[in-house]
């Protein structure tokens, strides 16, 4: 016997929509992230489809069509979702992978298909965000995180700055 469709139902059929957990959005790890953060989870969301989890780029090119202008702040909010367990990388691309393909990203609540064409390979979820068990702690690695980040702007300063040697000439 099948279920009388209602009026929420009809409403419903054949429009698109993200679905994102309860277990996510009562989690510390949701509570400690930003505005941008959030937002770009709800973007990569909105590209997943019923067996694409695993092979979901966020490349700036795409993400401009969602209304993401600056590299850095989608940089930022990428590692915050991964740091955080919401998102994970499955494939290492662009300088870090010396090649010219794109990272590709998985949600940590869903389960995996297999791609081997990308090399990746089918898993089941692991929840990572579930890890945190308050909001202090999670506040504590994106707060380590923005350190982590800062040193290395630091160390890039360093390197490019020149230490001048000062030598008078004989005419003075």
């Amino acid at each position: 016997m099948s279920r009388k469709l209602t009026q929420y139902d009809e409403h419903w059929r054949g429009v698109a929509h993200i679905r994102i957990p309860l277990t996510v959005l009562d989690s510390p790890a949701w509570r400690v992230l930003s505005f941008s953060d959030k937002a770009l989870y709800a973007d990569l969301r909105a590209k997943l489809r019923s067996t694409n989890n695993g092979n979901i780029n966020a490349t700036l090119s795409e993400m401009k069509h969602r209304g993401w202008n600056s590299s850095a702040t989608l940089w930022k909010s990428l590692r915050n979702l991964e740091r955080m367990g919401l998102i994970a990388q499955t494939r290492q691309g662009g300088i870090g992978g010396m090649s010219k393909i794109c990272n590709l990203y998985r949600f940590t609540d869903l389960p995996v298909h297999d791609f081997p064409k990308q090399r990746i390979a089918a898993r089941k979820p692991t929840n990572e965000f579930s890890a945190f068990d308050s909001v202090k702690a999670a506040q504590a690695e994106i707060d380590a995180l923005k350190r982590e980040i800062q040193c290395k702007k630091d160390m890039r300063r360093k390197s490019k700055v020149q230490k001048l040697k000062l030598v008078t000439s004989s005419t003075e």
